[in-house]
């Protein structure tokens, strides 16, 4: 009896899906390796930064250069997966950063929004075209607003728009490097509903804001099946008062 639990065990465990969260730290972050923890999914959580809720968390340090971070996460990999395969990797790494033209800090928020929007989803792609599976998801961090003129924040509309390419470029899989049949798609919200969010609109009506759940929830069931998605596309994440959120597809560029 216990050599058929062990084995049932075992065999859980080679069958189990396997998500690896970029930018794992931040709250979505944070409650999408929940989300994938609830739903009996591996997840596999990287950041700066720890506090990332997941038995198998990857903190990069900060004193590597990106290539020796993405190195260091192939090579923990590796033993991690053993001969399986990710099911997806899903990139919410970003933040947000004002400026304009005339900010005297614009050079420096611009190259912030760089380092953790694109600079990531490029190690995303990498890691994907290394262990992701055929069929697979690869979700980058976009914008909605990314979509328009961004006046009002060089670095944040800048960042996003290059992520967006990203995504448009990665469309082809295997053109682009990823495994035969990768779909990749940037998630691109209007405004999510986080504690920053509320603090610096307190005025703001926040029943049009998607909650970190529902969004957490639908990357995961993107996971499961993303037969449905439109690879090179960004999904817009909007909200009704009243109603669950929408996630409509639109061209990257």
């Amino acid at each position: 009896l216990a050599k058929v639990s062990l084995a049932l065990h075992l065999l859980a465990g080679f069958m189990a899906r396997r998500a690896l969260v970029l930018g794992a730290s931040g709250q979505l972050g944070r409650r999408l390796c929940t989300v994938f923890n609830e739903r009996q999914w591996v997840a596999i959580g990287a950041d700066t930064r720890g506090g990332i809720p997941s038995a198998h968390a990857f903190v990069f340090n900060a004193h590597h250069t990106l290539e020796e971070q993405t190195q260091k996460l192939l090579t923990d990999l590796k033993p991690l997966l053993e001969e399986s395969r990710l099911d997806a990797v899903v990139n919410v790494a970003g933040g947000f950063a004002m400026g304009s033209a005339s900010d005297p800090q614009v050079l420096s928020a611009t190259q912030g929004m760089v380092e953790s929007s694109v600079y990531s989803s490029v190690m995303a792609a990498h890691v994907a075209s290394c262990f992701l599976k055929p069929g697979g998801l690869l979700v980058l961090p976009g914008a909605f607003a990314a979509l328009g003129p961004t006046g009002f924040s060089l670095p944040y509309g800048s960042a996003k728009a290059a992520v967006h390419q990203i995504v448009r470029s990665l469309a082809d899989a295997e053109a682009a490097g990823l495994p035969a049949g990768a779909t990749t798609v940037g998630l691109a919200p209007k405004i999510l509903d986080t504690p920053q969010n509320r603090g610096a609109m307190p005025d703001a009506d926040s029943s049009t804001w998607a909650t970190l759940d529902e969004v957490a929830s639908q990357l995961v069931d993107w996971s499961v099946d993303p037969t449905s998605l439109q690879s090179g596309h960004v999904y817009v994440v909007e909200k009704e008062p009243g109603s669950p959120a929408t996630f409509e597809a639109q061209p990257a560029l």
